[in-house]
């Protein structure tokens, strides 16, 4: 049986199934300041049972933002607060946190991204938008030539993974596979006496002229 296209779900139907204020996050938040926020989140935060649990995940390698940041949503959710008053107190629940960590002598982590990775590729797509910019730039005016070709190369460059070790490093040496642990690296052989005199004789042989075997020659 075929299903037509027009009995699917009205867009925008769930903001219209309930009436207004069914849901919690819809209705006047139980903490409307940021003060009562923090003072609740501190005196459940500090139940022993709960601090422990946190601490066995960040233990585990969970950092602090998603964490607190999945606290404070979950609040807002349940309307607790609102979500700019989780906003405001996230900064000193992570300092909590961190803390408790300390004391626990926890190794902890505020976020999983590396700002030096961020930053850097940031840089790299700037970097890759400039020379992809000058290139067409050339191609359009009929400039072409060894120098765009050299900026290809570069956009190639920033806009893969490579580091720039990799990039400097010789491409012979890639191929290159290190030696055997307790494996002599092999050097070149010096010929045998023997086979010098061999070689010697043959080039000789190669370099005398063959003698002619015509009717002078016998005469002689």
């Amino acid at each position: 049986m075929a299903v037509s296209q027009f009995n699917g779900v009205v867009p925008g139907s769930s903001l219209t199934s309930h009436k207004v204020g069914d849901r919690p996050w819809e209705r006047p938040p139980e903490m409307d300041t940021v003060e009562e926020a923090l003072s609740f989140y501190m005196s459940s935060l500090s139940q022993q049972d709960t601090l422990d649990d946190l601490m066995v995940a960040i233990e585990t390698g969970v950092a602090i933002k998603p964490l607190v940041e999945s606290l404070y949503t979950a609040s807002v959710m349940r309307g607790m607060h609102t979500l700019d008053v989780g906003l405001l107190v996230a900064p000193a629940l992570m300092e909590f946190f961190a803390a408790v960590a300390e004391s626990y002598g926890i190794d902890y982590k505020f976020s999983n991204k590396d700002p030096k990775k961020a930053m850097d590729d940031k840089e790299r797509s700037r970097v890759t938008m400039l020379l992809q910019a000058s290139i067409r730039k050339a191609e359009q005016a009929g400039e072409a030539d060894e120098g765009t070709d050299l900026l290809r190369d570069m956009a190639e460059y920033t806009s893969g993974s490579m580091t720039r070790e990799e990039a400097e490093q010789d491409p012979s040496e890639k191929d290159m596979k290190p030696p055997i642990e307790g494996e002599q690296p092999i050097e070149d052989e010096e010929p045998i006496e023997g086979e010098e005199v061999m070689q010697e004789e043959q080039v000789e042989q190669m370099e005398t002229p063959p003698q002619s075997g015509g009717l002078m020659a016998k005469q002689g």
